[in-house]
């Protein structure tokens, strides 16, 4: 999902040690270098284990002390900054990736000042992150004690389960989804930083200056969906870094631009995103598990009202090699626009 971008995978981590390393450039060969490196933070965390029950009605636990307090400062915070998914929350759960602890975090002047909205308005940041931390602080105790370690022990388990798994066919999983989807590969890694528990829905791609990460539920997503799930949102991260020609999303997005349809049409602005669900899905099942099931399967019905076509069936259609890639985007364009043509534009909240 992209989240703020609101924007995966993997071959995956030199060690399971808590990492606050930014976006390093691969020396040499990028061919032989892993895209993603999943790192393991106890404030990421913990930060979305507190913006998890903040955007739910969940009853909040009670094993950690000044956890409501915390969570009500995230929800007010979300008023200030025009929604969960600003671009604030990115910059401030990037900016957190470099701390080992709440202490350095609520005195740190790394937070930027500000950061711009997607209307182009300047969102205060800096004040508002220094009194998150220090929400933090004062549960972090708690929560290490009670807490982090049966959620380490379930994030480690994930880990080790993508080492295992995905690590050894990363490279064939990233040149086969470049590929069909005509995308540049991956030029730096990204950090992926697993988490026990987040808000909706699981997985998400955050972007801040030229720092980008990805952070993922592994309660949100088990089994293959874990692996899928990465996969997503490494195309999301790649969306983000590779804007060259070719590129399936960007071409069907400007089509339909092109064609008369708004930015605020629900072709426009979920299109795409329905083939990088598909794209993902199909990766799993074909490079990693064939008993594989797509994990926005349930999604896909009510996405159907978009098209006019079958774009799962088109898309498979041209992965099966039935199908050239141009005739694929040319019926999948051509449904999104008859399906608009018979309906009033609208709006997406």
């Amino acid at each position: 999902m992209k989240p703020i971008c609101l924007i995966l995978i993997f071959l995956l981590f030199p060690s399971l040690a808590f990492s606050q390393s930014s976006m390093a450039k691969p020396k040499g060969n990028t061919t032989n270098q892993k895209r993603l490196d999943v790192h393991i933070n106890h404030l990421v965390d913990l930060s979305n284990m507190i913006r998890k029950y903040a955007t739910s009605k969940s009853e909040l636990p009670k094993n950690i002390d000044g956890f409501d307090k915390a969570v009500g400062l995230a929800r007010q915070l979300s008023k200030e900054f025009g929604g969960w998914d600003s671009p604030a929350w990115s910059a401030i759960e990037i900016t957190l990736t470099k701390y080992k602890n709440t202490s350095e975090a609520q005195s740190s002047s790394q937070f930027p000042e500000t950061v711009t909205s997607r209307k182009g308005t300047k969102i205060q940041v800096r004040e508002a992150a220094i009194r998150y931390a220090k929400a933090l602080n004062m549960v972090e105790a708690s929560y290490l004690k009670n807490v982090w370690p049966q959620h380490r022990v379930s994030i480690e388990r994930a880990a080790a389960n993508i080492a295992r798994v995905f690590a050894p066919k990363e490279k064939e999983c990233f040149a086969y989804f470049t590929k069909n989807l005509g995308m540049e590969d991956m030029q730096s890694q990204v950090p992926v930083y697993l988490v026990a528990e987040s808000p909706w829905p699981g997985g998400f791609t955050l972007w801040h200056d030229t720092r980008r990460i990805i952070v993922i539920s592994v309660e949100a997503h088990q089994g293959s969906n874990l692996f899928e799930n990465l996969l997503h949102e490494a195309i999301h991260a790649l969306d983000l870094e590779t804007k060259g020609k070719g590129n399936v999303l960007i071409e069907i997005h400007n089509r339909l631009l092109k064609a008369g349809l708004t930015a605020n049409d629900q072709a426009v602005r979920h299109g795409t995103h329905w083939l990088v669900f598909i794209q993902a899905g199909e990766t799993v099942r074909r490079l990693l598990d064939p008993s594989h099931q797509h994990y926005g399967k349930e999604l896909y019905t009510r996405l159907q009202r978009m098209s006019k076509v079958d774009v799962p069936a088109v898309w498979i259609a041209y992965l099966d090699g039935k199908i050239s890639r141009d005739d694929g985007v040319n019926q999948i364009v051509d449904g999104f626009l008859k399906a608009n043509s018979e309906r009033a534009p609208s709006k997406v909240q």
